[in-house]
């Protein structure tokens, strides 16, 4: 199979695994907290990874250097637990619209990439770029407010939910990016070693927090009562979803990978209306104003890319 086709399969399955966790998540949310819920989920996920790993690398694939640990480290804690936590502590607390909100922030990756790019290594993006970004953030205002910003002076809870899957967005961005940091590690080993740092930060927060009052254990009956939304989210979404993602990124990389990320809205969005979400007119433009910005910023920067380079031009190196 042609490797370009596999990239794109792999994305694709990422992209519609993502945009079910949503759904999935949100009625597991009503019975336990983000925390715990992210915990249990990517304890299982570590634990199957690395068995994987194992058994294609055998105890190579576990082997890292001393200069690489913090940084994995850190990309680890931003994907497994920075993300996590914030995107499914944001979900919960928006209530209805939580579920839709945080798919439509997912789509933003692409925009987001771009402007982190921009800042890390000081490459400014075109224009035009920077109009799609602005059309594609009006999008998500519009599916925010419902196209009256009465709702969010109303409303003013929303604010802080939406801050958080925010900042949930830069944090998974950011470890899209830093993948880039260990092309000599095969997706397998990336993902695994980056999920199990991620899970000792998760760990130690989430001990902090029982400790200290902030959320409770949850009981034998409520695990039992959201066993099958954990095995989802564990299996499809953690392990098959982020392994995916990791491989066709690595193929097509995260500038076209990010791509895919449009897929999460669309996939949520059909699963909620089948669940009886009643969808107005202004969140669909607001979806479709985002996903099509996202779209033509792509095509034209592939546009870009192909244009035939002028002989006179200077190359510096």
């Amino acid at each position: 199979m042609n490797k370009m086709i596999k990239g794109v399969i792999a994305c694709t399955i990422a992209g519609v695994a993502f945009g079910t966790q949503w759904p999935v998540a949100g009625s597991a949310l009503k019975e336990i907290d983000p925390y715990y819920f992210t915990l249990i989920r990517y304890s299982i996920v570590a634990i199957v990874l690395s068995i994987i790993l194992f058994l294609t690398e055998g105890k190579n694939g576990f082997k890292i250097e001393k200069k690489q640990i913090l940084s994995v480290s850190v990309m680890g804690t931003l994907a497994f637990c920075v993300y996590n936590f914030l995107v499914f502590a944001g979900q919960k607390m928006a209530g209805t619209s939580g579920t839709i909100l945080a798919s439509l922030l997912m789509a933003l990756i692409p925009m987001v990439s771009v402007l982190m790019v921009w800042l890390i290594d000081k490459k400014r993006p075109s224009k035009m770029t920077l109009v799609f970004v602005g059309t594609s953030l009006l999008g998500v205002v519009l599916v925010i407010t419902k196209g009256s910003l009465d709702v969010i002076v109303k409303d003013a809870r929303l604010v802080f939910p939406i801050s958080l899957m925010v900042i949930s967005v830069i944090a998974w961005v950011l470890y899209t990016i830093g993948g880039s940091r260990f092309k000599a590690w095969s997706s397998i080993k990336y993902t695994t070693l980056s999920c199990l740092f991620g899970d000792v930060a998760s760990i130690i927060l989430v001990v902090i927090m029982t400790q200290t009052h902030f959320i409770k254990m949850p009981t034998m009956t409520i695990l039992v009562d959201i066993k099958w939304q954990i095995l989802y989210m564990s299996l499809i979404a953690g392990v098959l979803g982020v392994l995916m993602w990791n491989v066709g990124n690595k193929i097509l990389t995260p500038q076209n990978g990010s791509l895919f990320m449009n897929l999460v809205p669309i996939v949520t969005f059909m699963i909620e209306i089948l669940q009886g979400y009643n969808l107005s007119l202004i969140e669909l433009i607001g979806a479709l104003l985002t996903i099509g910005s996202i779209i033509l910023n792509n095509v034209m920067l592939r546009r870009t890319l192909l244009k035939p380079i002028n002989v006179n031009t200077t190359i510096q190196k």
